[in-house]
């Protein structure tokens, strides 16, 4: 059987500079995850740390998932002169043991953050 409450984490690197792709990232993050989360998902914004939190619930996440939710911090690499590093954490719980983990609602949210850089670095 599996696990109600799960945790993924994973990491990449993107070619924006930190603070511009954190800015952008959070600017319209509530209506870019519209179609998944129908209330405001934004819990917390470290401006300082660049780190958001996001708490979905509603539309596709509720009818799965009790909790979920996805912090992403964004810092500059140390070692190069551009880019930086995006770091995510996702926690959930689901609401019955036959539920998949949401593999689905964490490829939106990787490639977002992907897309987001690309555009920056047109």
């Amino acid at each position: 059987m599996e696990a109600l409450y799960g945790v993924f984490s994973g990491n990449f690197d993107i070619k924006s500079p930190a603070d511009k792709f954190f800015t952008s990232f959070t600017d319209d993050i509530d209506s870019t995850f519209d179609i998944i989360s129908k209330e405001k998902i934004t819990e917390s914004v470290g401006w300082e740390k660049r780190t958001v939190t996001l708490n979905m619930c509603g539309n596709l996440v509720s009818d799965s998932y009790n909790t979920f939710k996805a912090t992403i911090t964004v810092t500059p690499k140390e070692d190069e002169t551009d880019g930086s590093r995006v770091v995510w954490t996702v926690e959930y719980e689901k609401i019955r043991h036959d539920i998949g983990d949401p593999m689905w609602i964490i490829d939106i949210l990787i490639n977002y953050l992907k897309e987001t850089d690309e555009c920056l670095c047109i």
